[in-house]
């Protein structure tokens, strides 16, 4: 007699552990890669499916769509030697925000773009493979923070809908870095940053 072994139940990632590399097919067309993305910066990354439960934080993250385009960029005028030498580059671009959409086929996934007129990435997760490595349930729909070491800075807290502005705080520049625009309290000009956003 044979049992069918139970599914385990999802453990999600904590901040301060790998975050699993992964590419999946953008809507924009090509295939996104987060390792080559978190190379020159941040990335934040939104788990929804294409249900009406996804479209507030959908709306909530397109309104911020600037400030996070901004958001953890740094450019040093001169480089340092010193950060050099750490392996941290003297510039780095904004937070590159990423939809990770669970859905049967792209159909879904493209029709949510064009209905909210998403300026990110788009990405299908057939199957939920990438969601199921970051410990996302079938219903959940988090969100999580990942800095240019590769490593989980943050993520929201269970059944709780995050508010732009508490992601926008805990992005911030790479360990071992002094953001120039944090010192004199100013915003980095948009100059400053790579515009990462698609479209």
């Amino acid at each position: 007699m044979f049992f069918r072994k139970k599914r385990p139940e999802t453990v999600p990632l904590r901040p301060g552990e790998r975050a699993p590399d992964f590419q999946l097919p953008s809507v924009q067309g090509g295939l996104f890669r987060l390792e080559m993305r978190a190379a020159h910066g941040p990335v934040l990354l939104a788990f929804v499916n294409v249900g009406e439960e996804s479209r507030e934080l959908l709306e909530r993250l397109k309104e911020h769509e600037g400030g996070f385009r901004r958001a953890g960029a740094y450019n040093y005028p001169y480089p340092n030697p010193e950060i050099r030498e750490g392996g941290v580059p003297s510039t780095r671009s904004g937070t590159t925000v990423a939809i990770v959409v669970r859905a049967a086929s792209m159909g879904p996934v493209r029709e949510l773009q064009k209905s909210m007129g998403l300026p990110f990435y788009v990405l299908w997760d057939d199957r939920s493979m990438v969601s199921t490595r970051y410990g996302v349930g079938e219903t959940e729909i988090p969100v999580v923070l990942v800095e240019t070491d590769g490593k989980l800075a943050w993520r929201s807290e269970p059944d709780q809908l995050p508010h732009p502005e508490e992601m926008l705080r805990e992005i911030r520049p790479a360990p071992g870095t002094v953001n120039p625009a944090a010192e004199t309290h100013e915003t980095p000009s948009p100059e400053a940053a790579v515009d990462s956003s698609v479209g």
